[in-house]
This record gives C-alpha cells, structure tokens and sequence, in this order.
C-alpha cells in the first residue's frame, strides 16, 4: 500500500512521518523513531521571527544531524516577508531536505498571533505566505494544516487547491478544526476530498494509534502516506509495526517489557547526551509518562517521575520499576 513520493528531487521511500511537536520532536526523539524506520522526521516547530533574529535557543531547536535525513523544519509565522526570509536562511545555514509551513497549530499563544491555523481564516493571506516561501528557497515547501476555524467554517479543500497553485509541494492534512484542538475524532473524509482535488502529494494525519489504523486511513482516503504524532509518545516502534503491517501484511506482537524497558533506557540516555542533567530531565518527563502508559503501578510511577531532580533519578525509579513489576505490554 506505501509507494515511494518525490518531491521535486527529493524522493521518499518510505512516506510514513513523524509529526513535529512542540517540546517532544527534539533530537532524541527523532533519532529513536528514525531507529525504528519513520521515513521522514520534523524538528519541532520554530518562530520565523526568532529565526531571522538567529536567537540561539531558536536555532539549537533547528539543528540535525545527517543520519535523521531526510528531515524536515517547520516554521510558523504570519508574515510572508519574514517567512521568506527565514526559510533562506534554514536552506543557506541548516540545509534540510524540506521547509514545512506550519497552518495546523491550534494553540492560543500561536493563534493570537494570526499564525498557526488562523492562517487559515484569510486564504488570501495563506496563499501570499506560501508563494512567498516557495519563490525564496530552491527546497521543496510544504505545509500542514488543519481542517478549518471551526465546523462552520470547513476549508481544506479550498486552501489545498490555493497552495498547489502557490507551487506547495506536498500537504499534510490534520483534518480537525482549531477550535477542535485535540478533542473528538478526525474527519478522515475530508483527506479524501482533499486528495481528490489536488495532483500532490497528500499525507494524512491524526488518529493512528494502531497499524490497523494506518491501513484503514489510506484505504478510506486514497492518501499517499501518513504522518504520527501523538501516537507515537512512548511508542516508537509504531512506526516499525506499521511500516511492517503495511509493506507485509505482519502485524507484529505487542511489545515485551524487555522491549520497552530497551526503548526507554535509549531514549535516556540519548536524551542526556543532549541536554544538561536537570534539563534533560524536566524534558524526559512527559516520555517517561507514556512508556508506562497503561502498566501496574504507573500512576505511582508517574508521581515520582515528576517529583524526580533530574535524569540520573528517573534512572533510578526506572531501575526500580522495570525490574520489580510484571510489565508485559498488551
């Protein structure tokens, strides 16, 4: 069910994507799912004003190294000039495979900015943003979005015809509203029409938590590839499994505690490697949380993780747990 898409002179093998997220898509992160065979990675998301700026904090969120390729930086504003001029500078200082345009994020402190998925309450202003990007950088630009506004205000269809015109090589479609958020289901149908009305690229997002759940998106919209986020949080062979599942027709069996224990201790250490101790810690938090997900003794757990000084604890608690409990995944 998965073929190759190209972008440009880019081609992608594998299209099956690691969403980028705020606070979660950090190097660590990525380098753990690229391990396990996401075919593409995003950085998580960055302020074009904090990139012409070249704030350094802005710039660190940026960074990758040559084996997370083919990788992606997405940037968010709502200025089409200042856009334009950050996207030259990822592809003259940073060099990655694509610039995404970020029009999904739902978060007030983005949106009361006008960027993010308020982008798509003036198609006029998106489409001006994109044709700016796309004349200013010789990289493929592509864009995630949202469904619209609000469930009166539905725009998908519209907006992915505009930013095909715009010269937009590949959309990714999070078929939920802003006011949405994260709340209630994802409207699959609306990745369909989309796909429908466009000749690119379409990726669909939201809702794969399962591999089942992958092969159902694709055979219920037609897309060209899919796009994990959430998901994935403390389980990043999903994209094994679902890669697997879908070139193979395996569905492979539920991880054992060595795994997860493995895939925990490696995102640890990786995450150490990169950060300050206590940093590293308060970062790890949220991922230690989702590994254990659903096990005996998890809410204890995850009380003493977010109570924990810095990583070299939550080592220890770790310790502790994995080789105290009966921890098989289901």
């Amino acid at each position: 069910m998965l073929k190759p898409i190209t972008l440009h002179d880019l081609t992608i093998p594998v299209p099956v994507f690691l969403a980028p997220m705020a606070g979660f898509t950090d190097k660590p992160f990525r380098t753990l799912c690229k391990s396990f065979g996401a075919g593409v990675v995003y950085t998580e998301f960055v302020s074009s004003e904090g990139i012409v700026r070249e704030n350094e904090k802005t710039i660190r969120y940026m960074r990758f190294d040559e084996a997370e390729r083919p990788v992606g930086v997405q940037i968010f504003g709502d200025d089409p000039e200042t856009l334009a001029r950050s996207a030259q500078f990822i592809e003259e200082k940073l060099k990655p495979d694509i610039i995404d345009l970020n029009f999904g994020c739902p978060v007030p402190k983005v949106v009361k900015k006008g960027a993010g998925s308020a982008i798509l309450r003036d198609l006029d202003h998106m489409e001006k943003i994109a044709a700016s990007l796309v004349r200013a950088t010789s990289l493929p630009v592509t864009v995630k979005m949202r469904s619209g506004w609000d469930n009166g205000h539905i725009v998908a269809v519209e907006a992915a015809r505009r930013l095909e015109a715009a010269g937009i090589r590949m959309i990714t479609l999070h078929p939920r509203t802003t006011k949405q958020r994260y709340e209630g289901l994802s409207d699959w149908r609306l990745i369909a029409e989309v796909k429908k009305a466009v000749r690119i690229p379409v990726i669909g997002n939201g809702d794969i938590l399962t591999p089942q759940d992958a092969e159902r998106m694709i055979g219920e919209t037609g897309c060209d590839g899919i796009m994990i986020g959430r998901g994935a949080m403390g389980k990043p062979w999903l994209f094994r499994d679902v890669i697997r599942f879908l070139t193979a027709g395996e569905l492979l069996p539920p991880p054992s505690k060595e795994m997860i224990a493995e895939s925990f201790f490696r995102h640890l250490t990786l995450q150490q490697e990169h950060y300050s101790l206590m940093y590293a810690g308060n970062l790890f938090k949220p991922h230690a949380s989702a590994y254990i997900r659903g096990m005996d003794g998890a809410a204890h757990m995850r009380f003493e993780i977010n109570r924990a000084k810095d990583i070299e604890q939550i080592r220890e608690l770790a310790d502790d747990f994995f080789s105290s409990h009966d921890l098989n995944a289901t």
